[in-house]
């Protein structure tokens, strides 16, 4: 169920039963001030507020309708008006409810007559200190009922809170309990409308209300506050001696109207339907100048769990303003609206007067500083760009930027920003085709240009295509200081001054900076290698020629770290061991070569060929393989902790033992991948990969994720897994036999058909909504996990764990729970059809409203104490 509502109002929904229908019932609280500028607060300051009162032990809202509207008030007496402080009046009056109570200091009975009342400041308008006492049922925290036992000895209090037309003159009076608190549910007042739970009701009716209760049972106030007709939302109140600083603190609620409206789904169809709410509590916190208005509705439902209700929304209106359904429906409409729905929602107007908003979009309480720095430095690069043309002799305004540049959009609402959203998608979506065409249209006018002065085009087009910038980039620093070394000794030569030259070759900071140039180049190189075109393979002279060097070079166990192989032919040869630490071989042909055992780390092989290579044991840390084509690749036993396989095919690989720290496989083709007993204690994902033909066995990984993926077949058996989600994925017939997960899920309307979880561990797994037909799980442990709404056609739970899972919903037709432990399990509304508990265990299992076709066996099955009713009725159409 998606809710909808203004930052004004709180939303309460309960289901519940009574006489044989189902009812979804609303309530929607407003936290009002008395008489201040802002008449409606937000909804986080209701709760904070109710937190610090001390009726905040009791529960503020049930969200059971109650029968008749009434007012409750909560604070304390201030003697503000009267004589002295040992007493005072308070009065209350909300529309045409009064009621008056009499206040007095601590009392107590001297014999036949009562001590003078002590002063107080403040005194509690509770039930603590109104008539009654432990013995007293209609009111068990009170005073005065019998004496008590105090460190002074046996005292017979008076209550401090009577009636005043009736106030106690004798320690054997007795009388009745007043307040303007709410009620316990247990005291008679209330118990004696509660209704008949008996063994009819349990068989019939449980869990609904007795078909007996009187409503009035759900209201918490005294009658003498109670009133038949619904509160309109704009009585006169008034409170006398209920303020710490007012003697009497009046005026008229705020005028004020809840409505609530749902999308109830029957019978395949939406309906949008409105529920008739109406004020039937008005909560008055004098001291604090507060109040909590609770208007109430109902509404009949399918579903016993309301399952049938998809959307609900609540609004707050003024009474002379009413808005049309239409409108509200509109409003339904547009926060529903994938493209503008999270923005939609930030319109409060939409769901309340305007004029009470509290923004939750305001532009001017935010300065963006990137921003405004971003465009200081445009306004300058226009200044210098128009001063550089301009020096030239051209004309500025024909040849440079204009000196303002675009305006700066303004977003002032959210039609703005909603506008800005539209204009950037679809500029984005026409940028690249107009990029395209001004770059062709420039390279003509350039082409036209060169064939103008009959000049060679060509190299211009390649290095546009990125064919001059392939392969790791050219150091300059070395060669740049060789070159100045050499025109240091020709102007030398010259007896030109060449002092300018050896100031720059001396200056170490430059050199540094130099250096460092080409270091963060090369260090983009290796990230990024995967991404440009790749370099040439090196022609066949100078390969074999590097392949001599080569074999050589690691005849004599010397390391090849930082080695540029880009391009070479290094197939079939045996370099086990070799130390080839961020070595460049992009592009590289490793086809049958021995690399076991080898440091790789930081090597770049990008778009290089591996084929039949082997690199068991390998150290391969934060290599990059991107768009690398691999196949019947050993890995087994390999470090591919940070390694980059973006791009890259590869199939028939093993990854047997591997660790796969931090490993990245974006876009990356897996077929037929080995990765059992793989390692990984970083978060590893893979995301809308095909992973048919891969293996994960005894696999070790502490998070993981499965998104999207094709996982049919594949096999997760005996693997460990600490945190796991399988979201979306598709896996008929995939093998988790004996995997054990500690926390996860498998969400999103997985499809795990055929599946295998046999002696599984997955306890409290969520499995909700996912196709399970005929998957296996006996002797699986599944304590706690969510089936709910799972389709487990001939699913098999044989000897399998279940104690406290839930399958509510669940089409569990021709399943097998034969000797299974359901010990508190909830099946409530399952579908079961030829289904076999046979020796199953059921104690405690709730199996309220199951449908149950023919043929299901519960034989030798544990049936103790395991809940049967209240029986399925089919589903009474809900009011149209």
């Amino acid at each position: 169920m998606k809710v909808f509502k203004p930052t004004t109002a709180s939303l309460i929904a309960r289901n519940f039963e009574f006489r044989g229908k189902k009812w979804f019932g609303v309530s929607v609280l407003m936290f009002i001030e008395l008489g201040g500028e802002r008449p409606l607060r937000q909804e986080m300051d209701l709760w904070k507020f109710w937190a610090t009162r001390p009726e905040a032990k009791g529960i503020l809202e049930e969200g059971c309708v109650r029968g008749r509207s009434e007012y409750l008030v909560s604070g304390s007496a201030y003697p503000l008006d009267a004589k002295d402080d040992t007493g005072c009046a308070v009065e209350a009056q909300v529309g045409g409810l009064r009621k008056a109570l009499l206040v007095r200091g601590r009392r107590h009975w001297d014999g036949a007559h009562a001590s003078p009342p002590q002063g107080f400041a403040a005194m509690p308008l509770d039930w603590a200190h109104a008539y009654g006492g432990a013995e007293f049922a209609e009111n068990p925290l009170g005073l005065g009922a019998a004496p008590v036992d105090t460190p002074a000895g046996r005292v017979h209090w008076l209550p401090n809170i009577e009636d005043p037309r009736a106030p106690l003159a004798a320690p054997a009076d007795r009388a009745t309990p007043v307040g303007f608190g709410p009620i316990d549910q247990m005291w008679p007042q209330r118990a004696a409308q509660r209704g008949t739970y008996d063994e009819a009701w349990l068989k019939q009716d449980f869990p609904g209300i007795a078909n007996d209760t009187d409503w009035g049972f759900f209201n918490i106030a005294s009658v003498d506050q109670q009133q038949v007709a619904p509160f309109t939302g704009d009585e006169p109140y008034s409170f006398r001696n209920m303020h710490p600083a007012v003697a009497r603190l009046e005026g008229r609620l705020p005028g004020l109207k809840a409505r609530a409206f749902v999308t109830h789904r029957t019978g395949g169809e939406d309906k949008f339907k409105e529920l008739r709410l109406q004020l039937r509590t008005a909560w008055f916190f004098p001291d604090a100048e507060r109040a909590i208005l609770i208007s109430q509705g109902m509404h009949e439902v399918a579903e016993d769990d309301g399952a049938d209700i998809v959307h609900l929304m609540a609004a707050v209106e003024r009474l002379d303003q009413p808005r049309e359904a239409l409108h509200y429906l509109a409003v339904r409409d547009k926060r529903l609206d994938r493209k503008n729905g999270t923005l939609e929602s930030l319109r409060e107007e939409d769901l309340m007067p305007a004029d009470l908003v509290v923004p939750l979009f305001d532009p001017a309480a935010f300065s963006n500083r990137a921003l405004d720095r971003s465009l200081q430095r445009a306004e300058a690069d226009r200044a210098q760009a128009r001063a550089d043309v301009a020096a030239l002799g051209l004309d500025a305004d024909e040849h440079a930027p204009p000196v303002k540049g675009p305006p700066t959009p303004e977003v002032r609402t959210i039609d703005d920003l909603i506008r800005l959203q539209a204009e950037m998608a679809d500029e984005g979506a026409k940028a690249p085709a107009r990029m395209a065409a001004e770059k062709a249209a420039t390279t003509e006018d350039v082409r036209a240009i060169f064939a103008r002065e009959k000049l060679d085009f060509a190299p211009i087009e390649r290095e546009m295509a990125g064919l001059e910038t392939r392969g790791p980039p050219k150091p300059f620093a070395e060669d740049l200081k060789r070159e100045f070394i050499r025109q240091i000794a020709h102007g030398k030569a010259l007896g030109s001054d060449v002092s300018e030259f050896e100031d720059m070759l001396g200056d170490s900071k430059r050199m540094a900076q130099w250096a460092e140039g080409d270091a963060q180049q090369l260090a983009g190189y290796r990230m990024a290698a995967h991404m440009q075109p790749a370099v040439d393979r090196l022609p066949n002279d100078a390969a074999e020629a590097l392949r001599v060097r080569v074999r050589a070079h690691h005849a004599k166990g010397l390391p090849f770290t930082g080695w540029d192989l880009s391009g070479a032919n290094l197939a079939g040869l045996d370099l086990k061991g070799a130390q080839l630490g961020e070595a460049l071989l992009e592009n590289a042909n490793l086809t049958g070569t021995e690399l076991g055992g080898a440091d790789l780390h930081g090597a770049v092989l990008a778009h290089a060929t591996l084929q039949s290579t082997q690199l068991d044991g390998a150290n391969l840390q934060g290599a990059n393989l991107g768009g690398a084509r691999l196949s019947k690749v050993n890995f087994a036993g390999a470090d591919l902790g940070g390694a980059t396989f973006d791009d890259a095919r590869l199939s028939d690989i093993d990854m047997r033992g591997a660790r796969l720290d931090g490993i990245r496989l974006g876009q990356a083709q897996l077929g037929g991948v080995d990765c059992s007993g793989a390692v990984c204690d970083a978060l590893l994902v893979f995301v809308k990969n095909d992973l048919r033909g891969c293996r994960f066995t005894g696999a070790r990984f502490k998070q993981c994720a499965f998104v999207e993926c094709d996982l049919s077949g594949v096999d997760f058996s005996d693997a460990v897994f600490g945190k796991c989600g399988f979201v979306g994925i598709v896996a008929p017939g995939a093998g988790f036999r004996g995997l054990r997960i500690a926390s996860g899920c498998f969400a999103q309307g997985c499809v795990l058909t055929g599946a295998d979880f046999g002696a599984a561990q997955l306890p409290s797994m969520n499995f909700r909504g996912a196709e399970l037909s005929g998957a296996h799980f006996g002797n699986a442990l599944l304590n706690g996990s969510d089936f709910s709404e799972c389709t487990l056609q001939r699913a098999d739970f044989r000897s399998a764990q279940l104690r406290e899972a839930r399958f509510v919903r669940a089409d569990m037709r021709h399943a097998n729970f034969g000797a299974a432990n359901l010990w508190g399990a909830v099946l409530q509304h399952a579908t079961l059809e030829e289904t076999d508990f046979r020796r199953a265990n059921l104690f405690r299992a709730d199996l309220a409203r199951v449908k149950v076709g023919f043929n299901v066996r519960f034989d030798e099955a544990l049936a103790t104490r395991m809940r049967t009713y209240p029986r399925h009725r089919p589903a009474a159409a809900a009011a149209a």
